[in-house]
């Protein structure tokens, strides 16, 4: 552990000196750094209206999110900048529907329909899915922005998840 009384920039350092090249260590020391890099982006994130928090995702990967009506974010630390990952979902596409074994019939045909859909609609870094939870179609997209951002994120994310429900909305109208 790192003293507090050391300067940020012998701190910054000691991140990047691996110690005796214990695996355990150097996931621990990358997720700091990672977490200290990220400050900025949950602040930029903050201000921009979101209720930002870090945390670990799947990958054992230090990331700030935010869960909003308008969608989900997580920013982690890239290869060359930041990868913002942002997902939209429409819960119950098929809520309306009484009959159990129709809704059932066509929550299956999207899942079947959807990859043929985001192929004709989705630009590369877009994908489209079904989300089981919420039990209707998802759309994910990961931008990469460069550090040199770290201010706009917040603004970016705001304006980018009703871009992304909009494709959201597209790809339902094509499931009829």
């Amino acid at each position: 552990m790192v003293s507090s009384t050391v300067t940020e920039s012998s701190r910054v350092t000691a991140f990047n000196v691996p110690f005796g090249g214990n695996d355990e260590q150097l996931i621990e020391n990358r997720i700091e750094q990672d977490r200290i890099a990220l400050e900025d982006v949950r602040a930029s994130l903050t201000a921009a209206g979101f209720y930002a928090y870090g945390m670990l995702d799947d990958q054992n990967r230090w990331s700030i999110a935010v869960d909003d009506e308008a969608g989900r974010a997580n920013v982690r630390i890239g290869d060359d900048g930041y990868d913002v990952e942002l997902w939209s979902s429409s819960p119950g596409l098929y809520a309306d529907e009484e009959n159990e074994w129709r809704r059932k019939s066509r929550a299956r045909l999207a899942r079947l329909m959807l990859p043929n859909i985001a192929r004709g609609f989705l630009e590369p870094h877009q994908q489209a899915g079904w989300d089981e939870v919420d039990e209707g179609v998802a759309v994910t997209e990961i931008v990469q922005l460069p550090f040199t951002r770290t201010g706009d994120i917040g603004t970016f994310v705001r304006t980018r998840l009703p871009e992304l429900d909009q494709v959201l909305a597209m790809i339902e109208s094509q499931l009829g």
